[in-house]
C-alpha cells in the first residue's frame, strides 16, 4: 500500500490495485489553504475512484467534480456530495449512508457515522482490501463513532486533528487531543493526521511531531509517498 497527502484531506491511496483519492480539494477557493497544496490531483496518471466525507469546498471542489466527469471516475459520497455532483452532469455517484457497504472491484467500502456541526449528512469510510483503513472526514469523536469502528481490524486510521471552535456550540471536529482519545478507543496499527492545511487551521510540524496517540503515529510530508 501507498499513501500520499496532497493537501489537507486530500489523499492518494494505493491498495490492492486501485489508486483511491479522498475528498478532493483543489483548483477552488485556494484562499482557505494554509499550506500550498502539494500536487495538482489532475495530472495524476489515473484515478478509480473518488470518496467524499461531505459537501464542503476544502473537502469536494468543482474541479474534482469535472475531473470525475471527464475521465468517468466512480464517486462515493455523503448525500449532498452526490446531489452536487449532479448538478455537474456526473451521474456514476453513489450515496453512502452510515451502515452501507459498496463493493467496488474487489474492495469493500463501508460508510461509518461522521459527526459534524455543518454537515449532518457527513459520513467517514472504512476501506477493506489488503490493509483496512479508515478515513475520518470531518467529525467530533462520540460514542456511536466509536462503537461503529470496534468490529474492524484496522491497520490504518487517518484523522482528521484540527478544526474550529465557536462559542456555545463547540468543536465541529477533532483536534490532536481528540484524535489520539479516539485512536486510543479503536486501536489501529498506525495513525496519520489529517485535516491541518486549512487557513486558521495549520498545525506546526512541532507539534504533529510531539504528539501521542493510542498508536504509533506517522506524519506524512506532503506529496512524499509513503510505503506501508
Amino acid at each position: 500500500m501507498q499513501i500520499t497527502l496532497l493537501g489537507n484531506s486530500t489523499l492518494l491511496l494505493e491498495l490492492s490495485g486501485l489508486r483511491i483519492l479522498t475528498d478532493p480539494w483543489w483548483g477552488q477557493f485556494e484562499v482557505l489553504r494554509g499550506v500550498p497544496m502539494a500536487a495538482d490531483p489532475g495530472l495524476r496518471e489515473r484515478i478509480d475512484l473518488m470518496l467524499v466525507s461531505h459537501n464542503h469546498l476544502d473537502h469536494w471542489s468543482r474541479s474534482a467534480i469535472m475531473l470525475a466527469r471527464s475521465q468517468g471516475i466512480p464517486v462515493i459520497g455523503s448525500e449532498k456530495a452526490v446531489r452536487r455532483a449532479s448538478t455537474y452532469r456526473h451521474s456514476d455517484a453513489v450515496v453512502a449512508r452510515p451502515g452501507d457497504r459498496v463493493d467496488f472491484e474487489g474492495v469493500a467500502i463501508t460508510a461509518v457515522p461522521a459527526f459534524h456541526l455543518w454537515a449532518p449528512d457527513a459520513v467517514g469510510f472504512v476501506i477493506d482490501g489488503e490493509k483496512n483503513v479508515y478515513f475520518s472526514g470531518d467529525t467530533r469523536r462520540e460514542p456511536a463513532l466509536v462503537e461503529a469502528l470496534k468490529p474492524f481490524r484496522l491497520d490504518v486510521a487517518f484523522l482528521q486533528v484540527s478544526c474550529s471552535d465557536y462559542p456555545l456550540i463547540g468543536k465541529h471536529g477533532m483536534r490532536l487531543e481528540d484524535a489520539a482519545l479516539l485512536a486510543a478507543e479503536v486501536g489501529p496499527s498506525l495513525v496519520i493526521p489529517i485535516h491541518y492545511h486549512g487557513r486558521g487551521k495549520v498545525l506546526r510540524q512541532s507539534e504533529l511531531e510531539a504528539w501521542e496517540p493510542g498508536a504509533p503515529a506517522a506524519v506524512l510530508e506532503p506529496g512524499v509517498p509513503l510505503e506501508l
